[in-house]
């Protein structure tokens, strides 16, 4: 009897996020409405100021799941609340209101580097929760 052996080699492919969920990882730049599916993650709160070259912020990420309206912020931290405000009058135009409690909170997600992006390119995902308004 002949047996023939065989190496079988698995590599294991770095998962990009961006690609597999351009809708939670790559939105536009104008708001928009989404569902976050619960999700398995790690979640770490920074304190400080997001500029300070070695804050806390410059060093954590984080993921909501749920209804939330998102938007990509380019530019300086600085501007966000310009895009918040954006995104407020978005959610109320739709229907929605802002809905930020102990529970849920307002999150960022930094797709750029600080250290090695020009501030005026920095990619942020920003998400507010949002509840349908009472009518």
């Amino acid at each position: 009897m002949l047996v023939r052996k065989t190496n079988i080699y698995l590599t294991r492919m770095a998962f990009d996020y961006k690609k597999e969920y351009k809708e939670f990882y790559m939105p536009k730049s104008k708001p928009s409405i989404i569902k976050i599916p619960k999700m398995n993650y790690i979640a770490v709160r920074g304190k400080g100021d997001p500029n300070d070259e070695n804050g806390e912020y410059k060093k954590t990420i984080g993921l909501l799941y749920g209804i939330c309206v998102q938007c990509m912020h380019i530019g300086s931290y600085d501007n966000e609340p310009d895009t918040i405000k954006m995104m407020k009058d978005y959610a109320e135009k739709n229907g929605y209101e802002i809905n930020i409690t102990d529970t849920r909170f307002h999150h960022e997600i930094y797709l750029s580097d600080p250290r090695r992006c020009d501030v005026s390119k920095l990619k942020t995902i920003i998400r507010h929760p949002v509840a349908k308004k009472e009518v």
